[in-house]
């Protein structure tokens, strides 16, 4: 079981290296350099992965980025077979990480109490 996870765990690392690398430099024809990876996770059995992928920009944007990524993802995924050595390549798909919005989301919310907190006590030590 130990030796299951971190082979796993290995793998897991070496795609994000490996992924975030080739968006960046290898992919001919588009400009992903504003692409972020912010993790990978695989299977226990290492046959699917899910890369997770933020990007600053519109729904429009998005939607434009991620039809891109399905596109190049064949391409990335038999690159990483060669490129790591191994003899099962997770199938990969793209998914858009949206924790950096929710947290910015929170922080946000966070400040409107703050203030509504900061304004309640002042009327109250008016009176």
């Amino acid at each position: 079981m130990v030796k299951s996870f971190m082979r796993t765990d290995r793998i897991r690392q070496q795609l994000l290296r490996y992924v975030t690398d080739a968006l960046r430099h290898e992919v001919k024809g588009y400009d992903l350099s504003a692409v972020t990876v912010t993790d990978v996770l695989i299977s226990r059995d290492c046959k699917y992965g899910t890369v997770y992928y933020t990007i600053l920009g519109t729904e429009e944007q998005r939607t434009h980025l991620a039809n891109i990524l399905n596109h190049v993802r064949p391409i990335i995924q038999a690159e990483a077979g060669r490129r790591l050595g191994i003899r099962v390549v997770p199938r990969l798909q793209f998914e858009f990480d949206d924790s950096m919005e929710r947290g910015m989301r929170l922080g946000e919310l966070f400040s409107e109490i703050e203030a509504e907190r900061d304004h309640g006590h002042t009327d109250n030590q008016k009176n």
